[in-house]
Order: C-alpha cells, then structure tokens, then sequence
C-alpha cells in the first residue's frame, strides 16, 4: 500500500516537473528585424469604415524562427503600458500551398495598440533551457497604409 502511494506522489511531482519548462520559460523580445530574422511574411489590414478592422497574416518562410512551436499571438497590451496585457489569444494557422494564414477581426481602438507575436522555443535551431522569443509585428504600422472603405 505504501509503494503504491509513494510511485502517485514521485508520477504527480514528475507531471509537475516535465510542465514546468513551458510554464516557467522566459519569453524573450526579438530586436532584429523581420529581414535580419530571414521571416517572409505580409500582414494587411481592412478599415471596415464601421471602427472594426480584419488582420490578416500571411507567413510564407518562418526564417530563423523555424518552427514556430510556440504558435502565433494577438497581444494587446494595457492602455498605460506598464507591461500587463488586456488580452492574450493564441491564433489558429491555416496552412494553405505551404504559406501559413492567420486571420483576426476586432475592434479598430484595440487594433492600434495590438500586436501579433511570431513565438518560438528556438532561435537557429538552438533551444536554450526554460527561454523562448518573440518576433513583434504592430499592428498600428499596419493601420497607417489602409484606408478606411467607404460605408
């Protein structure tokens, strides 16, 4: 009986442990450029004249990044920015002729301050314990070259 117990007590601690690298990990802002990290990507964005926009993301080489295991983000970050977050969803990837398509619509007031984060465990190809990064792509940078459609 008391084997029993100690091998659920050493399985639960062991569960815990193999959960902790992601949980614990260090998220790391990339400062390099889209060019400098080799990602092919294009993002567009559609005023709908109506204070809603649709992002969309299309990510045709995942450059240095590669794999991107830590998926895609929307982040928006708080109206004070002292580094608390309104909102944080992971994006689904729609793979499409081998080019991954991420889609979003939400309101235009969020959408100038959101952010879409390209995350991953590696960066060429070396993991480094309990540590990932993140490509940064503003959306408000994407705001500024669409125009509003006309109602």
């Amino acid at each position: 009986m008391c084997g029993k117990q100690i091998c659920l007590a050493v399985m639960a601690v062991g569960a815990v442990a193999l959960g902790a690298n992601r949980a614990w990990g260090l998220g790391f802002e990339l400062s390099e450029t889209k060019e400098g990290l080799k990602l092919q990507y294009e993002v567009t964005a559609t005023d709908h004249g109506t204070g809603r926009v649709t992002v969309n993301l299309t990510i045709a080489d995942e450059g240095r990044l590669k794999p991107l295991d830590r998926g895609v983000a929307l982040v928006i970050p708080s109206k004070d920015g002292k580094g608390y977050v309104d909102l944080s969803v992971s994006l689904e990837r729609n793979m499409v002729d081998g080019k991954q398509y991420v889609s979003v619509h939400l309101l235009k007031d969020l959408a100038e301050r959101a952010e879409i984060q390209l995350r991953t465990e590696t960066l060429d190809g070396k993991q480094e314990p309990l540590t990932w990064y993140y490509h940064v792509i503003r959306i408000a940078d994407v705001l500024k070259d669409s125009e509003p459609k006309p109602k």
